[in-house]
Formats: structure tokens, sequence, C-alpha cells
């Protein structure tokens, strides 16, 4: 049943129940009056179409829910009791009046076929009313082309409106029935819409939930990178401390380097004049040949300038002996410093070498001198004895000249080497100085990006929570929309089963 025919059913309902109290009504009414005017038959009449008014409309009406049936069966009987009155128990002027109650009480439905029914019925009695004796007959007849004429217009205005009403109604139920067609496109246009808004949010909210989830990610990230920078933070102070714990030592590498330096100058020019006086030396042996007295002045002199010498050679070795333990401390200093000391490291190893060089260099040197001063004590001895040891002793000072040369070769490459080893502990100190200040700015620089990064996990945390109430907010709405469209599909469903 859809929903045209449900309203016309429950007008149908409504109008046949309004016929139903107005007729009881009006039949409780002349029922009371018949009592009243002592009328047994009338009263009778009355009260026994009370009853069959109110059973039928009871089984019909109520049981079978026959609205139309009732409203059709209620006019042919309550005309068919009147027929009934005429013709068995009285006839007169007050039928007539009771005729225009039944053509309006048979408009009541607004049907043209159960109007024209009454319509009919209603002649029907004027006719037999006419016809019929009656103490009323003279009024009956000399009323009836006036009430006749009445009771037609009144039809006539009757079906009239009948007539504008049912073209009213049904101008009305198209009306209706154009807006449910254009109420069901447009719910169905909007359910769409709803759907694809639902599908829209829900999709939005599964990106917040990702979008989410990832934050929380990013934020487990940056923390871990805070933490890490922090720690490379301390790492890199750390390395700073070193790197000015490495360009302290170099600068006093670099002083003692100095040092060295200086004094490995100061032996090649002792070495230098020890050449000259051996030079000066080997002459005078030359001349002592001439003479014994002045070999042994000069043999004297040479006495000297050996132990002077011997003097020279401690002082090497105690200059090569700090040599090789300043190469062991760059060493381990170069070791410390790890790959910034590498290079540092392959010159300390070479200013081992060549202090070991210098020392064992140093070590002959002693053993010669330590021969020269036997054979100096030998000559001494035996200057006496022989003058031919004298031709000796100048072999033997023309053979400490011969070393005195190696020693000043080996003296001056020091030198050479010395400064080699200066200018790289300068070159080593200034990159140390850039190391020192390369890590500082880089402690200062990853201390700025920790602050930076502790930044953005506040603002990513402050995200996420007001992503997670968006989030929130999105499932509330979701939900609410799902219930909504739910709801939306429940009464379309009903609406479509009313119609259907």
């Amino acid at each position: 049943m859809d929903i045209i025919t449900q309203l016309k059913a429950d007008n149908t309902r409504k109008k046949s129940r309004f016929m139903f109290v107005t007729f009881l009504i009006s039949l409780l009414a002349a029922f009371v009056e018949s009592i009243f005017e002592k009328k047994t038959g009338m009263a009778v009449l009355y009260g026994s179409e009370a009853a069959l008014f109110v059973v039928l409309f009871f089984v019909i009406d109520l049981c079978l829910q026959k609205f139309r049936i009732f409203s059709y069966a209620s006019v042919i009987i309550a005309y068919l009791f009147g027929i009934y009155a005429i013709l068995f128990l009285e006839n007169n002027f007050t039928m007539s009046i009771v005729l225009f109650f039944l053509l309006t009480y048979s408009a009541l439905q607004f049907e043209q076929l159960l109007f024209l029914i009454g319509a009919f019925f209603g002649i029907f009695e004027f006719v037999i009313s006419f016809f019929m004796p009656s103490a009323e007959l003279g009024i009956i007849r000399d009323m009836f082309p006036t009430a006749i004429l009445a009771y037609i217009l009144t039809a006539i205005l009757l079906y009239a409106m009948i007539y504008q009403h049912q073209n009213l109604m049904d101008s009305f139920l198209l009306s209706i029935k154009n807006t449910i067609q254009t109420m069901e496109e447009q719910s169905a246009a909007y359910q769409e819409e709803m759907s694809a808004l639902i599908d829209q949010v829900s999709n939005v909210n599964g990106h917040i939930q990702t979008n989410l989830h990832a934050q929380s990610e990013m934020k487990s990230t940056v923390n871990e990178i805070s933490k890490g920078s922090v720690t490379q933070s301390e790492q890199i102070t750390q390395i700073a401390g070193h790197a000015a714990d490495t360009l302290h030592s170099m600068e006093f590498l670099t002083q003692v380097s100095d040092e060295l330096t200086k004094e490995a100058r100061e032996a090649a020019n002792t070495a230098q004049l020890g050449e000259k006086a051996v030079d000066e030396l080997t002459l005078e042996i030359s001349d002592v040949i001439d003479t014994i007295m002045e070999l042994n002045n000069t043999f004297t002199v040479l006495t000297q300038k050996v132990e002077e010498t011997n003097t020279f050679t401690d002082s090497i070795k105690q200059i090569t002996e700090q040599t090789n333990l300043l190469a062991l401390n760059a060493s381990i200093e170069a070791a410390r410093a790890g790959e910034a000391g590498r290079g540092f490291s392959i010159v300390a190893d070479e200013i081992r070498r060549l202090a070991e060089t210098t020392h064992e260099t140093t070590e002959k040197i002693n053993r010669n001198l330590a021969d020269l001063n036997g054979s100096n004590a030998a000559a001494h001895d035996k200057l006496q004895l022989s003058s031919t040891k004298i031709l000796a002793t100048a072999e033997s000072s023309q053979n400490v000249t011969t070393y005195f040369r190696k020693l000043l070769k080996t003296l001056n490459g020091q030198v050479e080497k010395f400064k080699e080893f200066d200018s790289l502990s300068k070159k080593v100190t200034g990159q140390a100085h850039e190391v020192e200040g390369a890590s500082s700015e880089l402690a200062a620089i990853i201390e700025e990006t920790s602050a930076s990064l502790e930044e953005m996990a506040a603002t990513i945390e402050n995200l996420t929570n007001d992503h997670q109430s968006i989030a929130e907010a999105l499932n509330e709405v979701t939900g609410q929309a799902e219930q909504f469209r739910e709801k939306t599909k429940h009464l379309r469903k009903n609406f479509t089963r009313k119609n259907d």
C-alpha cells in the first residue's frame, strides 16, 4: 500500500467514524424524542436502527476495517429505515426534513457515487411520501414542489461541493505523490552524498590515523636523534678537550724541538771547531816530527782537546737520549690523537731513528776516543822510547779528523732534520689549533641542533595531541554518520515498504 492509498484509507476511516458518531447521535436524539412524544413504533424503529448501526460499525469498520463499505451500508440502511417508517409507521412533513439531513449525511464521505445513491433514495422517499396517505397529506402535497425543488437544489449544490472537493483532493494527492517522488529522489541523492561524505570522513580519519602513527614514529626518531646529539656533543667536547691537551703537548714539543735545534747547531759548531782543532793537531804533529819538544807541547794540547771532546760526546749522548725520550713521548701523544696524529707519529719515528743513529755514532765516537785516549797514553809513554810512534800518532790524528768530519756531517744532518721536525711540529700545532676550533664550533652546532631537535620534538608532540583530538572527533563524527546512515536506510526501507 503506497502512501496515497494510505492517506485515502485514513481519510475514509476518519469520515466513516465521523458519520457513525453523527448518525448515532441523531438516532439517539430521535429515539429520545419518540419516547417523550410516546411514539412507540418510531422509538422501536430508531432503537433498532441504532443497534443495527452499532453492530455494522463494529463488524465492518472495526473488525473487517472496510470503511468504505460501512459508509455505503450506513447510507442505504438509513434510507431504508426511512422508507419503512413512511410505509408502515407514519407519513408526515417531518420525514421530509429528515431527508435533507440524510442528503447531507450522504455527502459527508465526499464520494460522488455514495451521494448519488443517497440523493436517489431521497427523491424516491419524497415520491412515496407524496402518494402515501397521511394526516398531514395536504401540507405534504402543498409543500411538495417547494421541498422537492429545495432538495434537488441542495443535492446539486452538495454534488458541486463534492465534485470540487474531489478535484481538489485529486490535485492534492497528485501534489503529494509528486512531492513524495521528489523526496525519494532527493533522499536517494542525499543518501548517496551522505555515503560519499561518510566514506571521505572515513578516508580522512584513516589518513589522520596514519599521520598520527607516523608522527609517533617521527617523535621517537627525533628523541633518539636528540639523545644521539647529546651523546655526540659530549664526545665532541671530550675530543675538544683531547685536542686542547694535544695542542699543549705540541706546543711543548715545538719548544723542545727549538731547543734541540739550537743544541744541534751548537754541537755542529763544536764539531767544526773540533775538526779545525784536529787539523791544527795534524800540523802540529808534523811539526813534532821536527822536534820532540814541540811534539810534547802539541801532545799535551791534543790530550786536552781529546778530554774536551769526551765532554762533547757525553753532551751528544745526553742529547740523543733526550731526543729518543721526546720521540717516544711524541709517538705516545700521536697514538692518543688518532688520525690527526698519524703524520706526527711518522715524524716521531724518524726522530727516534735519528736519535738511535746519533747514539750509535756517539758510541762509536766514544769507542774511538777511548782508543784515542789509549793511543795517546801509549804514545805518551813511548814518546821517549821512539820517535817513530809520532808517525802513528799523526795517522791517528788523521783518523780523528775523519771521524770529526763524519760527526760534523751527521750533526749537520740532524740539524736539517730538526729543522724539518720543527716545521712539522709547527704545522701540526696549527692543525691542532684548527681541530680545537672546529671541535668547539662543532660542539656548539651540535648543542644548537640538540636544542632544535628538542623544540621539534615538542612541536611534534603538540601536533600529535592535536591530531589525536581530531582523530577522536572524526571517530565520533564517523560513528554518528554511520548511525545516521543506518537510520536513513531504515527509514527509507520503511517508507518503501509502505509505498509498496
